[in-house]
């Protein structure tokens, strides 16, 4: 009779977790039915991998979104998507030891592509060329930029990786699209991580899995699915505001001393600065931001300024300053930086402080400065430099289809894109379409100073017999690069 009552115990102490396990199973099951039948579960989005040697990769920290990747070697890199190196600490830079050298004062730079170095060799970067003005080895200079990062992303990466290295004083280089509240990934990267093949499996299988890793970022496959979204819902609205206010509260919690140096764009008949306060006040944004913080800010402008007229040089700004492209450096830009940078540290350094504009602050020009820097920030990114890239990769293969759909895609996002115009051609040319030569000459009505597109151009020209013309687009390419190999022979 005991044996009997406890075998029923036993049985309805099992039954209780089986009908949960089965209610449990019936409910995924009716779940898994209706997200299909409703169609609620994102499109499974073939992952595109980036290139072996791509120097970039995803980051599990969601306000970067990605990082450069530590210890890469390249021997033939091209300054975009790869570069000679980075050292053991992901950084473009030469190997750096964690604990600061006795006597050596530490400096290091916070910023975008325009401190990485976008298309410039290491040797030519605002840092490089800043420690080497320092050749009794007193100063040492960190390479602390990533394209594309935004000023909290830039702020966040000085607190999770640069704060060990223990710097003195930390510039912080702003540029104009830094107020976007995301940062503009610009290559196609592969996984984070490597996840166990029974998660792959119901990502693959389970639209209701895929719904609920993606909305929840179970196993990180949010992140990856979508890490645009992800990496603006981490940044917020108003990453500058929020960006300096870390940055501040860094330099007391950390002792070093902070600082903005505010790049201009470079124009073909001037040097200027963009983003000024509301009403036509003479402060930038992000110039008032900073003095909100108590953070001491210098223009570069007034630096180039200066040298344009000294050199007394005919070249435009544009040319002589940037890529081309009215913001990346050039290697001669590079070094007016560190020049300039050079004397504002060495004012520090015995005690004198940076010479600043003077910002006169009230409660209402707080609250409209944050309000400003909010209302550059509503920029929404795209995708044309992805696209761009995996066409550039499509047609090194020669599979002309997809690079010829990528080079769409891209110009889809930007119709201004005057570089996948330039490769649209190159597609058509190889196609035989007559199409060719249109986008050519619309790469160059886009950008006037485009060597491949007028050299290109020549080339069609060439082979239509029109000579003359042919000449003239020789004549430009050569005009703007005088070691044009291909244009000098052809001409």
């Amino acid at each position: 009779m005991l044996s009997e009552r406890r075998s029923k115990a036993f049985l309805g102490c099992l039954a209780k977790p089986v009908v949960a396990v089965c209610a449990t199973v019936l409910a995924l099951l009716a779940a898994e039915a209706i997200v299909r039948i409703l169609g609620k579960a994102p499109d499974i989005k073939p992952i595109k991998l980036s290139s072996y040697d791509c120097i970039y990769k995803r980051s599990m920290n969601p306000i970067l979104g990605f990082e450069l990747k530590a210890n890469c070697r390249s021997d033939n890199p091209d300054f975009i998507e790869t570069y000679e190196r980075t050292n053991s600490h992901g950084q473009r830079d030469r190997e750096r030891t964690l604990q600061k050298p006795d006597d050596v004062r530490r400096v290091l730079l916070l910023g975008d592509s325009v401190v990485e170095g976008y298309g410039l060799r290491e040797s030519e970067t605002i840092s490089c060329q800043l420690e080497n003005l320092y050749d009794d080895g007193s100063t040492e200079v960190l390479n602390f930029g990533v394209s594309a990062y935004c000023t909290l992303a830039e702020v966040e990466l000085l607190e999770v990786k640069g704060l060990r290295f223990d710097p003195d004083v930390v510039v912080l280089v702003f540029v104009e699209n830094d107020f976007d509240n995301f940062n503009r990934e610009a290559f196609p990267l592969g996984e984070m991580i490597d996840r166990p093949a029974f998660v792959k499996a119901l990502f693959q299988r389970s639209h209701f899995f895929r719904l609920a890793s993606i909305r929840l970022n179970l196993f990180h496959l949010g992140a990856e699915a979508d890490p645009v979204r992800w990496n603006q819902d981490a940044i917020g609205d108003n990453n500058v505001a929020e960006g300096l206010s870390r940055f501040r509260e860094l330099a007391k919690s950390h002792k070093f001393q902070p600082l903005v140096a505010i790049w201009p764009r470079f124009l073909d008949d001037r040097i200027a600065d963009v983003c000024f306060m509301p009403h036509g006040r003479k402060q930038l944004v992000v110039e008032y931001l900073a003095a909100m913080y108590d953070i001491p800010t210098v223009r570069l402008s007034d630096f180039f300024r200066r040298h344009h007229v000294e050199s007394t040089s005919a070249v435009k700004p544009r040319l002589l300053y940037s890529a081309g492209d009215e913001l990346h450096p050039s290697p001669e830009a590079c070094r007016i930086t560190a020049e300039a940078l050079k004397v504002i540290l060495d004012d520090l350094e015995v005690g004198r402080a940076v010479s600043t504009r003077e910002i006169r602050r009230s409660t209402q020009s707080d609250v409209e400065a944050v309000e400003a820097a909010k209302e550059l920030g509503q920029a929404q990114p795209n995708y044309a430099r992805v696209h761009n890239r995996m066409g550039t990769e499509f047609l090194k293969t020669g599979k002309l289809a997809e690079a010829e759909a990528e080079f769409k895609q891209a110009l889809e996002a930007d119709p201004t894109y005057a570089g996948a115009h330039n490769n649209l051609g190159i597609i058509y040319e190889r196609l035989g379409s007559n199409e060719a030569q249109k986008q050519f000459e619309r790469a160059i009505q886009l950008r006037p100073d485009f060597t491949y597109a007028h050299y290109n151009l020549a080339r069609i020209l060439m082979k239509k017999k029109c000579i003359p013309e042919a000449v003239t687009e020789l004549q430009r390419t050569i005009q703007i690069d005088p070691n044009h190999v291909g244009a000098l022979n052809m001409l």
